[in-house]
């Protein structure tokens, strides 16, 4: 807190209350009465009246208590104070700004607010400098409160009043974020820039970067995206966080800037800074997928898995394996399918894990994945109608395979399910090929082993 000057006559001491800087440190008027980082200007004065030697005596115990951080008996002196005859309106206000004092060391903030809304009512008695000082920080105090309608009221008040060359840089984001909160995002934008320029030609004060990150949010508000991108560009400069590389890419992608947005992404890829956020590293191995390099999904992908940046779930192994089998990679492509199919029973990735299979030469695997589709086709029930063909075309390869395997029961069991299930002519015949090559195999097989 801050302390009344005693060294001075007692006389002077009385002024020095409310003409020196009598308010707590850290309160709403302490930011105000503190010096300003814009150029001075000579305050306008306003002759106050004298302050009597017993209400003095009341206010100066009533200090000393409260140093001592005793409260009620500060609170006790005030109100003999104020109880005196005669008590002018300066004398009031000196009781009232102490008791705004007392209720926010309290952390009473409507309390404070009451005090110095008390002291607005003897204004022309008190110094305009105090009464600038007292309307700004119950801007601030109501913005605490989150009554932001009051704070605007009191903040305009304190604008038309005060000189605009006394208006500094904390004065200036601070009402930029209560127009924010009141949603007049232009308003905060005007606020917001007058700051940094303010800040710019002042060697003493630093430009914040919340600063920028409210002008970001009020353009985002305003979908103004040419201007998101442009504060993102100065943030990533002179903050380069990891966050501003992915929401400089994906405001890049809104541009329709698609290749600045990869090449964006891809860099916040390399330097790490997408390993904690997994929903980004997949969006990275897709856009490399899109982009027609397969591989460089698919090495994403297997590092991600490996090192748990990811989930190890059915859909990051599906990307996997689709990443690997767009490159060509189709053994590698296999397990990270596979486990992606049996998570989900799903007949369609077991479809195409065979064809995988066959095409490898793995027919024995295939067989087996054949089996599954088959299976999980035919527990769903609901796109029965849906899945027909693909069921068909699954029974179909499955003979195949079974020929190929010499299981030639078991081929002709798959043949004959496949033309129970074919519905057109051409299936049909489809059938009858197969079966026709089914039996040239066995009776070809019957004459090598002699049987």
């Amino acid at each position: 807190m801050v302390k009344f000057i005693r060294s001075i006559p007692m006389a002077l001491a009385a002024a020095a209350i409310l003409a020196v800087t009598p308010v707590p440190e850290g309160s709403p008027l302490s930011a105000v009465a503190a010096a300003q980082d814009a150029p001075k200007k000579k305050q306008k004065t306003r002759k106050v009246p004298a302050m009597s030697l017993e209400v003095h005596k009341q206010v100066q115990k009533a200090q000393e208590a409260m140093d001592l951080s005793d409260i009620p008996a500060a609170e006790e002196y005030l109100e003999k104070a104020y109880g005196k005859r005669n008590i002018n309106d300066y004398e009031k206000a000196v009781v009232w700004q102490m008791r705004a004092m007392i209720a926010f060391e309290k952390e009473n903030t409507r309390d404070t607010i009451k005090a110095y809304e008390m002291i607005l009512t003897f204004k022309e008695s008190i110094p305009e400098a105090l009464e600038l000082q007292i309307m700004f920080g119950l801007g601030q105090l109501y913005f605490s409160e989150e009554n932001y309608e009051k704070a605007l009221e009191y903040v305009q008040r304190w604008e038309r009043t005060v000189d605009p060359t006394l208006i500094g840089v904390s004065q200036l984001t601070f009402i930029g974020q209560l127009h924010y909160q009141l949603t007049n995002f232009q308003n905060a934008l005007d606020y917001m820039y007058r700051a940094i320029a303010q800040a710019e030609s002042i060697d003493t004060i630093e430009v914040k970067e919340n600063w920028y990150n409210l002008a970001l949010s009020a353009h985002w508000e305003l979908n103004q995206y040419d201007k998101v991108r442009d504060v993102l560009e100065i943030l990533l400069i002179r903050w380069p966080n990891p966050t501003y590389w992915t929401q400089l890419a994906g405001i890049y992608q809104e541009l329709g800037e698609e290749e600045t947005s990869f090449s964006l992404t891809e860099a916040a890829y390399k330097q790490g800074f997408l390993d904690e956020k997994p929903q980004q590293l997949i969006n990275v191995a897709q856009i490399q997928l899109a982009r027609e390099a397969p591989i460089k999904c698919a090495w994403i992908m297997k590092r991600a898995l490996e090192e748990s940046l990811v989930e190890d779930d059915a859909d990051n192994q599906r990307l996997l394996g689709q990443c690997y089998l767009a490159a060509s990679e189709y053994r590698k492509a296999l397990e990270p399918l596979s486990v992606a199919a049996a998570e989900e029973s799903d007949g369609d990735l077991w479809l195409q894990i065979g064809q995988v299979q066959m095409q490898v030469d793995r027919l024995a695997d295939a067989e087996k994945s054949f089996a599954k589709m088959q299976t999980a086709f035919e527990d769903d029930e609901e796109n029965s109608s849906k899945n027909a063909a693909k069921l068909l075309a699954g029974v179909m390869m499955h003979g195949q395979v079974l020929t190929e395997l010499k299981r030639f029961d078991e081929a002709k069991r798959a043949f004959s399910k496949a033309s129970r299930l074919a519905k057109s002519q051409r299936d049909r015949r489809q059938v009858t090929q197969w079966r026709s090559y089914l039996n040239a195999e066995e009776a070809r097989e019957q004459m090598l082993t002699g049987r």
